[in-house]
């Protein structure tokens, strides 16, 4: 391995008792995710989704698991020093954070419950982190339901230094391409905050109700279906001209993967010219233009993201760790990024897993 370090453009930091019993508006404390029992099983209780069961995994665990999913970490990753020991480990020098626990919670459907816990999270989440910008960008939660709440928002979260927002990636019945989402785009392009739609977020819940029960393969189809939904967001971002009204707007799709994004953008270009009679708004440049300049997607072990350079361009990729889940690479990212790189040149490697991060979240770089 070279002495390249990396950024992770994808990590993740579990919410604890001074944010749920403390930070948390009291009336909304019961409504927070929270596990149960049901029939001896031990479920996982968020407003707006379907239970899921958690303690069926625990039979399977081996010993490099232990590194992962905080089970070795009771301080969930909120211990600085021992966090930045696991960034040594890992060859990190910076970390992009988003929540745990709270990744699923805005499928609720009441907008003041999402925007009172939002509001303590980012409060929690920069008291901890802040003081840290060359090592941290703590990402705060915006909920997007109430328009005019998320616009209030942006500029109070501007005014605390947070450089980026995570959304919802999909809203059922509000998509991204609605007029109604105006106002945000320009807060968020006055702010210079990066707009992040991550993996798991949208209001609709395509949990199996097989998950973790043989024979089904529920929780295996479940992870690629949810990956899948990347696609959506960049559709209608592109389509309905929101980058090109909001140029300086920066987006981003975070553990989607990157491997779609090529026939994504191919696909678009294609529709467009050959649909031109039917669509609207008409666009100044081709949809793939408009992501190359303003778009991004995050990837980890996904070496067919890396095949697709020639349809995406070298500035779209920022590789992240998904510290410390399963699915992640940590603590082995140097292994998977000389594996995935091999072949690639030296500058190519350097601008996925360090500049490009570095330049759109605004780190120093070395």
């Amino acid at each position: 391995m070279s002495d390249l370090k990396f950024i992770s453009a994808d990590s993740h930091v579990q919410e604890n008792d001074a944010l749920f019993k403390e930070r948390v508006p009291a009336e909304y404390r019961h409504r927070l995710p929270h596990m149960v029992t049901i029939d001896g099983g031990e479920y996982e209780i968020v407003e707006g989704r379907k239970p899921r069961r958690f303690d069926l995994a625990e039979a399977n665990i081996n010993e490099d698991d232990l590194n992962r999913n905080f089970r070795q970490d009771p301080s969930g990753g909120t211990d600085i020093p021992r966090r930045l020991a696991d960034q040594e480990r890992d060859n990190i020098s910076a970390e992009v954070l988003y929540c745990n626990s709270l990744l699923t919670y805005l499928g609720s459907p009441d907008s003041k419950f999402q925007m009172a816990v939002a509001k303590a999270y980012n409060d929690w989440i920069m008291d901890l982190f802040g003081s840290h910008p060359d090592r941290f960008v703590p990402t705060a939660i915006l909920p997007t339901l109430d328009v005019a709440a998320a616009v209030e928002e942006v500029s109070r979260l501007s005014g605390m230094g947070f450089r980026a927002v995570s959304a919802p990636i999909g809203i059922k019945d509000q998509p991204y391409s609605y007029p109604v989402y105006e106002p945000l785009w320009s807060a968020l392009e006055d702010a210079g905050m990066v707009f992040s739609l991550h993996f798991n977020t949208g209001t609709e819940d395509k949990l199996p109700k097989d998950v973790g029960e043989e024979s089904y393969g529920g929780f295996l189809s479940y992870m690629i279906i949810s990956m899948a939904e990347g696609i959506e967001p960049t559709a209608l971002l592109l389509s309905s001209g929101v980058p090109m009204r909001h140029p300086d707007l920066q987006f981003i799709i975070v553990e989607c993967g990157g491997g779609w994004l090529a026939w994504t953008l191919y696909a678009l270009d294609e529709q467009y010219e050959r649909k031109h009679m039917w669509i609207n708004p008409k666009l100044d440049m081709k949809p793939s233009e408009y992501f190359k300049r303003q778009g991004h997607v995050t990837f980890g072990d996904d070496p067919v993201a890396l095949t697709t350079l020639g349809y995406i361009g070298d500035d779209a990729l920022l590789w992240g760790s998904d510290y410390p889940h399963d699915e992640g690479t940590f603590p082995h990212s140097g292994e998977v990024i000389d594996r995935i790189f091999k072949g690639y040149p030296e500058e190519i490697k350097r601008k996925v897993v360090y500049e490009n991060a570095a330049r759109l979240y605004r780190f120093h770089m070395s």
